[in-house]
């Protein structure tokens, strides 16, 4: 079912105009998209049904460029700022476009430290900062970003259970982001029972989050862009994910 529903709504994303996408969706859409050009990387002879890896390709450029002109805006949100910023980045690790990153990498700084500083100074504490120093680690080696994104993460893992269902969707993914650029934390073996107890939770309820958006999405008329988006980013991971496993791959 839900691969029909995937094929729906890929048509869907397909057929959009990104100059009639708000903003708020361009997130959504570009994961979406990365996950697709994995899924057909992989496996070529989806180039059938989701079009050539070219033409994918084409479209993240596309949906990059766009947010590389919403990044000029400085009087935008700092964490909305630090959103589009970690986009550009994992565009770059796709297209590997220097324009891409150093814009990235000029923005970062810009937000880290602040004017007439040589510190970096956390300017509010949310996910898409952590993982923008995950990102930052990533790209420049700096050992006081990683400890940052550090903090954050054991920050975010001991008030987890405070977080709304729209907190811990966007936690979540800051933290499995963490452990995939910077690596496992370096715990006690009783915390690392803990984090592994509070993984299981996380994880049960992130699914649970992620099925009814699509629940939602699907007894909808479909307009909502935004709700489109997140739909498309979560089918296109888990339709990767199925192929994966259908052929004994393991890919995050």
């Amino acid at each position: 079912m839900e691969k029909d529903l995937f094929r729906k709504v890929y048509k869907q994303v397909s057929g959009l105009a990104l100059k009639d996408c708000p903003p708020s969706s361009l997130s959504g859409l570009l994961h979406g998209y990365l996950s697709v050009y994995s899924m057909v990387r992989v496996y070529p002879w989806l180039e059938d049904e989701y079009g050539s890896l070219w033409d994918i390709h084409d479209r993240i450029r596309e949906i990059a460029r766009v947010i590389q002109e919403l990044l000029k805006d400085r009087d935008l949100p700092v964490d909305t700022r630090a959103g589009y910023v970690v986009d550009l980045m994992d565009a770059y690790l796709l297209y590997s476009d220097m324009k891409f990153l150093d814009t990235a990498l000029d923005a970062a700084y810009e937000i880290l430290i602040p004017k007439g500083s040589d510190k970096m100074v956390l300017p509010c504490r949310t996910p898409n900062i952590c993982r923008l120093l995950c990102n930052c680690y990533y790209f420049t080696g700096e050992d006081e970003c990683g400890m940052l994104a550090k903090n954050l993460v054991t920050e975010a893992l001991g008030i987890s259970r405070k977080f709304s269902h729209e907190e811990l969707w966007d936690w979540w993914g800051a933290i499995c982001f963490y452990e995939d650029v910077v690596g496992a934390m370096e715990l006690s073996l009783e915390e690392q029972i803990s984090l592994e107890e509070e993984r299981v939770r996380l994880t049960t309820c992130v699914k649970q989050r992620k099925d009814e958006m699509i629940e939602r999405f699907m007894g909808s008329a479909g307009e909502d862009l935004g709700a489109l988006a997140n739909v498309f980013k979560i089918l296109a991971k888990r339709n990767f994910y199925e192929y994966n496993e259908l052929n004994g791959k393991a890919f995050r």
